[in-house]
């Protein structure tokens, strides 16, 4: 039983995300919500708490799987530091060119509450969970860029810190290009503008 309420309860997150990330929390209804996860309103608020409550907990699985997935690639062994930035940069890419054939939402749902959440006090939490999780991936990109600064593979004309940070704007860049619709070759420009800093 442990296990079918687990997968209940993924398969929920999953739906709720969906929604939140293409209408945003406040252009989501809880009716919307009860009817994509299948839970009636008594159900969603027990499980969840309240809307806020299941929008936490669909940040929190949204940024432990952008994380799961760029760890993937970083952790990689077969090929030098810079060429494993430039496919993380071509996954972005394609992964938002696939939600876009499939119809699912485009751009990032990170960004996206980043936006919503700026100045409405009722996000507080979900934007906290975005600056905790951003500090510590930037922290976890300047060492890695270190290492390849250390082994000729990354270029030293910038502290890593700074590259890590033109490596997040430029994930940022791509994820709003494809929120306005923009083409491969657009969003693949952004990318290698950001290579450019980072090439020895």
């Amino acid at each position: 039983m442990g296990r079918t309420a687990e997968f209940d309860r993924r398969t929920a997150v999953h739906a709720a995300l969906g929604q939140f990330w293409t209408h945003g929390f406040h252009g989501t209804s809880t009716e919307t919500l009860c009817r994509v996860t299948g839970l009636g309103r008594s159900s969603l608020y027990n499980a969840f708490r309240s809307k806020v409550g299941l929008y936490e907990e669909c940040m929190a699985t949204y940024l432990a799987e952008a994380d799961e997935s760029v760890d993937a690639v970083l952790m990689s062994s077969a090929t030098t530091v810079l060429e494993r930035i430039s496919v993380l940069f071509d996954d972005l890419i394609d992964s938002e060119m696939d939600r876009r054939a499939s119809g699912g939402p485009s751009g990032c749902f990170s960004v996206n509450t980043a936006l919503e959440a700026a100045d409405d006090s009722e996000l507080a939490v979900p934007l906290q969970q975005l600056t905790v999780n951003l500090h510590r991936r930037l922290s976890i990109m300047a060492d890695y860029l270190q290492a390849g600064q250390a082994s000729g593979d990354i270029s030293c004309t910038l502290p890593p810190p700074a590259q890590a940070e033109i490596i997040n704007g430029a994930v940022v860049g791509i994820r709003v290009a494809a929120r306005v619709g923009s083409g491969r070759e657009s969003m693949r420009a952004i990318a290698d503008g950001a290579l450019m800093a980072l090439t020895p």
